[in-house]
């Protein structure tokens, strides 16, 4: 409950205020309705004088001739210029002086005029009244949106501070859990090897070998994972930078190509590869490896035997295309959505083999994203999968490779 100096203090602001705001309405009102009504005198004053002027000259040219030589016609047109009152009073006269009754027309017409004149200055004056009072209002509907405004800028302020801390903790989070698992998964393969060479005498059970060797290639297996989350990780937090070389671009092509037919001969696969482009970039030549040889990797994952594999490229004075797509299983859209998000596996039909974390895509996009380029997937169930990297070249660059 308010106290009453409060309230009266709010009392009185009020009436001030709307004092203020009847002052500022009573000038405006007073400025607009002397205009209009100034405006109004002016052409009744104009009207006026032009309308007995017309008269006076009338009456000069008319008013010396006899009725009884114009006849009818005549009679009719003076009934049409000053009033029929005064057509049918010179019928019956012949000569009547027909001053007045000229006169008594040309005022009321001019008072008819004029009323219309008045009458549209006070309509002036009132349309303006009302809109200086609607101009509070409207001006309090502004401000309500300016704050409403700045306030959901606070608050995207705040969550977008909220979402970069976030990230920031799942990237310390990953970089610390991935530091700390390497290390005793390394002391786990180191052990595992010197068992296998019996550093310190035989195992005795054959069996023991067969373990020590699922040891090794597990503890291999959780370390590489590791070590691609750790590179992710560092890749997105900017932390991990790229070289700036220059590349041929035609033999990172032809080393992948090498690195992987013979795993497509062995798995049943056609590779098709593209006619060389030329093309020269500026960037890191094991991460355009690394990144083209994730993509291949996936293309041979879901092709069944009998499939084809095209990698090609394709050259622009700016740019050059790196093309991968193969006739594999194919994803759906929802699937294709979700493969923007790291660890995207899906079902175990997506996942044929388990192999890796899911991170080879992400990867790959970090890379292209970090070389200045971009990533980009189409693909259909049952018909295959393209993927398009587009990375910018360097004419400088082209001519220091020469």
């Amino acid at each position: 409950m308010r106290s009453s100096g409060a309230s009266g203090a709010g009392a009185l602001g009020l009436r001030s205020g709307k004092g203020h705001a009847i002052g500022r309405f009573s000038q405006v009102s007073v400025s607009v309705a002397f205009t209009a009504f100034l405006a109004a005198t002016l052409f009744v004053v104009y009207d006026a004088v032009r309308s007995f002027e017309q008269v006076t000259h009338l009456v000069a040219d008319t008013k010396f001739i006899p009725v009884s030589a114009l006849g009818g016609f005549d009679l009719v047109s003076r009934a049409s210029l000053i009033g029929e009152n005064f057509a049918e009073s010179g019928a019956a006269s012949g000569e009547q002086n027909f001053i007045p009754e000229a006169h008594a027309a040309t005022i009321a017409s001019i008072a008819g005029r004029g009323a219309l004149a008045f009458a549209l200055a006070g309509f002036i004056t009132i349309s303006a009244s009302r809109r200086r009072g609607n101009a509070a209002p409207d001006a309090d509907f502004l401000e309500n949106i300016k704050q409403e405004q700045r306030l959901l800028a606070r608050q995207y302020h705040e969550e977008k501070l909220k979402a970069e801390a976030a990230s920031r903790a799942k990237t310390n989070f990953l970089a610390h859990v991935s530091h700390d698992i390497r290390t005793p998964l390394n002391h786990i393969i180191g052990f595992a090897e010197l068992m296998e060479h019996e550093a310190y005498g035989a195992l005795g059970d054959p069996r023991y070998r067969d373990y020590i060797q699922s040891i090794k290639t597990s503890g291999q297996h959780l370390l590489n994972s590791f070590a691609t989350i750790l590179d992710l990780v560092e890749m997105e937090s900017g932390q991990k930078s790229l070289r700036n070389d220059i590349v041929l671009l035609d033999e990172v092509m032809e080393g992948v190509a090498q690195r992987f037919r013979g795993q497509m001969q062995r798995a049943g696969l056609d590779f098709r590869m593209g006619a060389p482009t030329g093309a020269v970039l500026r960037g890191d030549r094991l991460g355009l490896t690394r990144m083209i040889g994730n993509m291949m990797d996936n293309a041979i994952r879901f092709t069944h035997a009998g499939g084809t594999i095209t990698l090609s490229t394709y050259a622009a004075d700016d740019g050059v295309v790196i093309e991968i797509s193969d006739t594999g299983i194919g994803m759906s859209e929802e699937r294709l959505a979700s493969l923007s998000q790291p660890f995207a596996l899906g079902d175990a039909t997506f996942s044929r083999d388990g192999q890796g974390p899911g991170l080879g895509i992400s990867i790959a996009r970090a890379i292209a994203a970090l070389s200045g380029g971009a990533l980009a997937i189409d693909s259909a169930p049952s018909l295959g999968t393209t993927v398009a990297i587009s990375l910018p070249t360097e004419p400088a660059a082209a001519d220091l490779a020469a």
